[in-house]
């Protein structure tokens, strides 16, 4: 990892660190850090100002909402890619037919085993008593 003086500011608006000041700047150990490393590299003042501006802009970001248009318009989309894979790879699907089964037939002999369980128990302690 190479030291915040030799980062570019898009690289230093993603430093966590960086982050935590920008959006926490009371935070006194944090502060006092940063106000150290900048007393330290005065040269790096036009860098931190730009990726502020950056951590600013992308923690104030919230996206447009779509519309219902373009929600189908996108989930359509995802449907053709999925058809599309399936075309592709047929054996990759019927494979995959196969593991449902498998995994329901052995969820109801786990069902079925854990009744004979308790059934057993069951007779044995009314045995018992």
């Amino acid at each position: 990892m190479k030291p915040f003086s030799e980062l570019s500011a898009e690289e230093l608006a993603m430093e966590n660190l960086f982050i935590r000041w920008v959006r926490f700047p009371d935070d006194p150990p944090i502060r006092s850090f940063w106000e150290g490393w900048m007393t330290k590299y005065p040269s790096m003042k036009d860098t931190v100002a730009r990726a502020r501006e950056l951590v600013l802009v992308a923690s104030d970001w919230k996206p447009d909402s779509l519309s219902s248009q373009e929600v189908n318009s996108i989930w359509g989309r995802i449907r053709n890619s999925l058809d599309i894979i399936t075309e592709r790879d047929p054996a990759q699907t019927s494979a995959g037919a196969l593991k449902k089964p498998v995994a329901s037939s052995n969820i109801i002999l786990g069902v079925i085993s854990m009744a004979l369980l308790i059934l057993l128990a069951f007779f044995f302690f009314s045995i018992i008593n």
